[in-house]
């Protein structure tokens, strides 16, 4: 059969983006294209694949389920070519002007600044853009606008993106957080179930650590007898809560640095265990050996 023409790389690009944004006259603002341009661009992809690979849905469009497949195939392709330029510059001697990271565990601050202090001593001239973001750090990577991404792993109920590679960093200490000279901090027999006696601040249900502190209380039969006083969205706010005297906090970290300033710390990983941290990268991409030697630079910050 003959082919309607041969793919291009623009194609792909364009669908992905039509994917991603879920409208032609989005993505052909992102590419600086017109609409009309996108809609011949995907026209074109289709007959060549020969399936139906877009459908519309309510205002915009969808991939259907050929679509998907063929997204998934393309996403991690599109990775590693956008990745070639600067590992070839990169193999050839030349740094990167930049590396952006992109992160949302304010609670590590201070080692995730000791981590890119230890790389900038070896690499002076390579500029550091470190954003601080919610909970869309994989969304950040794999859109591009980040080229690592820092997070705790998903728990075993999230899958992992297909778009996204994790690698493991390191583990921390889920934290009980109390005033100075709190009787929970000082007693050396604490019991999990002497939490039920203090108002709680935790962070936001859909937060994998606040599902596991609720996971341990089930377990302990003590999810009935807690009183949760203040749900928090950042590990930062919880302990300022807990800093203002509105209860005791659980949060993950090492417990050091400014943040934890005015405030006690003990350890409840007896009880709750580790929480696991981790390293994005979008599937497919090629690792330089800059991001490898920035991303081993935190894992050696964050060691106990």
């Amino acid at each position: 059969m003959r082919r309607y023409k041969d793919l291009t790389l623009a194609q792909l690009r364009t669908f992905s983006a039509v994917c991603r944004l879920g409208t032609y006259a989005a993505a052909a603002r992102e590419l600086a294209l017109t609409s009309p341009a996108i809609w011949e661009q995907m026209n074109g992809l289709q007959r060549y694949y020969g399936r139906k690979l877009l459908v519309r849905r309510g205002n915009g469009v969808a991939p259907t389920a050929d679509g998907e497949q063929l997204l998934t195939m393309v996403r991690p392709v599109l990775a590693g070519i956008d990745s070639t330029r600067e590992a070839i510059h990169e193999r050839g001697g030349a740094l990167p002007e930049s590396i952006t990271l992109a992160t949302n565990l304010r609670v590590l601050a201070e080692e995730v600044s000791r981590g890119l202090r230890i790389f900038q001593r070896s690499h002076p001239d390579i500029r550091l853009h470190l954003v601080f973001t919610g909970n869309d750090v994989d969304e950040r990577v794999e859109r591009g606008e980040a080229a690592v991404g820092f997070t705790l792993e998903p728990g075993p109920e999230r899958d992992y993106e297909p778009t996204i590679d994790y690698q493991a960093a390191g583990e921390v200490d889920y934290l009980l957080v109390t005033p100075k000279r709190h009787a929970l901090t000082r007693s050396k027999s604490f019991r999990l179930e002497q939490l039920a006696r203090h108002p709680l601040v935790l962070g936001e249900s859909a937060a994998y650590s606040r599902r596991r502190v609720e996971e341990v209380l089930h377990r302990h039969h003590l999810q009935s007898s807690v009183r949760i006083a203040v749900e928090t969205s950042s590990d930062e706010y919880t302990l300022a809560c807990v800093r203002a005297g509105m209860g005791i906090g659980i949060t993950i970290g090492a417990g050091r640095g400014p943040l934890f300033g005015g405030l006690a710390v003990r350890s409840l990983r007896r009880w709750l265990g580790t929480a696991r941290l981790g390293f994005v990268w979008r599937r497919g991409a090629i690792i330089s050996p800059a991001q490898r030697e920035l991303a081993d630079a935190i894992r050696t910050a964050i060691q106990p």
